[in-house]
């Protein structure tokens, strides 16, 4: 009897012997080290002894395969403490992640999926993933059990509110979306539902023209009064001809449109087509979806640039006319000026 007491005692003291080796010993330092995205654990071994935080790359990657974590290591930036005893650094990048590195990412008001995928791709999220998830219907109807009030059916565009998020390191990209579309049905407040149904708009439509009203206006106080002239519009069942739209489909930016531009075939042609286009054009703020369901209470169908970030307004398409013939007076007059 005495004798498997002390046999317990001993087997509990190498227990309590490898439990403070590994798991009290810190593993939190100032030295970063990255673990890329499907990196090798051979390589992740050979890495981290090569920067001194373990002794042996060799026990690392037997370790890794004894315990079936040979592709469980999670990518991302860690802070570490060297050297660190090798089970214990090991545990830590499969199973908790305790010292990965947060990273920010701003997501600025009127941006695409496009440019976001752009800033995804400097921390090494998988932008691929990223761009196909935003168009998967199967994931739309996963967030919808989420955001009930989701109705997103061709892509997630406009969905991904504007705001600084911090992420880990190759952050999954349902992650991320999560994230991001959260934060959207955060800020929106309960009030705005029932604006929408007063105005018989669903949500896509009110940030379908939250968002060309983002691109449009340049300036606060004038949001609502271009989301008048939308609405105008839109009663008298007139197309927006609004430039923004056609510069989503087109995927660039231009000062002055082209009447065979304006003759292109898509949905997305608001000179050719009346009413919104199928989907929003880019993140809009809360200010310009405020504006898309709270317009000035003004007559205005036109509005032209200025070129200082205000417009010209007017109500009819004579004084419109003599506002576009200024405005590129303007312009030119710039230009002329500097070339000079």
């Amino acid at each position: 009897m005495i004798k498997y007491v002390v046999v317990v005692l001993y087997l509990l003291a190498i227990c309590f012997g490898i439990y403070y080796i590994e798991y009290r010993y810190p593993i939190k330092g100032e030295t970063e080290f990255l673990v890329s995205k499907k990196l090798p654990t051979r390589v992740i071994a050979r890495n981290l002894e090569k920067q001194g935080f373990i002794r042996s790359g060799r026990s690392f990657i037997f370790l890794a395969r004894i315990f079936g974590w040979d592709k469980k290591i999670k990518a991302g930036k860690y802070r570490l403490s060297k050297p660190l005893p090798t089970f214990r650094l090991l545990h830590a990048m499969v199973h908790n992640g305790l010292y990965v590195l947060e990273y920010p990412i701003t997501v600025k008001e009127g941006e695409t999926i496009v440019d976001i995928s752009r800033r995804l791709a400097s921390i090494e999220v998988d932008t691929a993933e990223f761009l196909r998830l935003t168009v998967d219907v199967e994931f739309f109807r996963y967030l919808k059990q989420y955001f009930p009030n989701l109705d997103a059916t061709i892509s997630l565009e406009g969905y991904l509110y504007p705001e600084t998020y911090k992420f880990y390191w190759a952050e999954e990209p349902k992650e991320v979306i999560w994230t991001m579309v959260s934060q959207l049905f955060t800020v929106i407040p309960d009030s705005f539902y029932s604006r929408m149904k007063q105005m018989k708009m669903t949500l896509n439509q009110t940030l379908t023209l939250a968002s060309i009203i983002e691109k449009e206006a340049q300036v606060d106080f004038e949001r609502p009064l271009i989301s008048a002239v939308f609405h105008n519009r839109l009663r008298l069942r007139r197309p927006l001809e609004s430039n923004v739209t056609l510069e989503y489909f087109l995927n660039q930016r231009m000062v002055w449109m082209k009447r065979s531009e304006t003759r292109i075939e898509t949905p997305y042609n608001t000179y050719r087509y009346p009413g919104l286009p199928p989907t929003p054009v880019c993140s809009p703020s809360l200010a310009s979806i405020t504006a898309a369901l709270y317009p000035a209470k003004v007559n205005y169908l036109y509005f032209v640039a200025k070129g200082d970030g205000t417009h010209f307004f007017s109500r009819t398409y004579a004084e419109h006319k003599l506002y576009v013939m200024r405005v590129r007076e303007l312009f030119n007059t710039r230009k002329n000026l500097q070339t000079q």
